[in-house]
């Protein structure tokens, strides 16, 4: 009976922590939208966030939606399964139980004025803007002006010194 007890506890504990972290990779990518230099032209469209893989994350998002804005712009959030058909969407998250298909996404993305964040650490040196990672159990981020630069986007330098610059 123990061990059932410290069993459910422990899964308790870990679903807290996946909901606390889904809570706090929302609030960064909102706060990256917040400090990305978009085209003049969509100032006046939604600004469409899609998330491949990560239900979760999709659901904080969508709290925030409901409540929150982007400057002028109102914020939709979309899920997908797949990489494919997000011609739409100014910013694409994969989520780390999709990782292997970060070569994908990208080849399916370019020329797309999107910015990609990902799930996993180290996916800015294959082409992300930017990637998540957890260091001492806490949340912090990798960016590559770089790849950003290249998807026609700005990054406000307040950004780039918030995270760790890689390219």
């Amino acid at each position: 009976m123990k061990h059932l007890l410290l069993a459910i506890f422990l899964l308790g504990s870990c679903l807290m922590a996946r909901a606390q972290m889904s809570q706090f990779q929302a609030l960064y990518i909102y706060n990256f939208a917040k400090n990305i230099g978009w085209p003049s032209e969509d100032s006046s469209k939604d600004l469409v966030i899609t998330v491949i893989g990560d239900n979760d994350l999709a659901a904080e998002l969508n709290k925030l939606a409901s409540s929150k804005a982007i400057g002028t712009r109102k914020v939709v959030v979309k899920e997908s399964v797949t990489t494919n058909g997000l011609q739409k969407s100014d910013i694409v998250f994969l989520g780390e139980s999709k990782a292997n298909q970060i070569g994908g996404l990208v080849s399916a993305q370019e020329g797309n004025r999107n910015l990609i964040v990902s799930g996993k650490k180290g996916h800015c040196s294959q082409g992300a803007g930017i990637s998540f990672l957890s260091e001492g159990g806490k949340l912090k981020f990798e960016i590559s002006n770089k790849n950003i630069s290249k998807r026609g986007l700005q990054v406000s330098a307040k950004l780039l010194t918030l995270g760790t610059e890689v390219d």
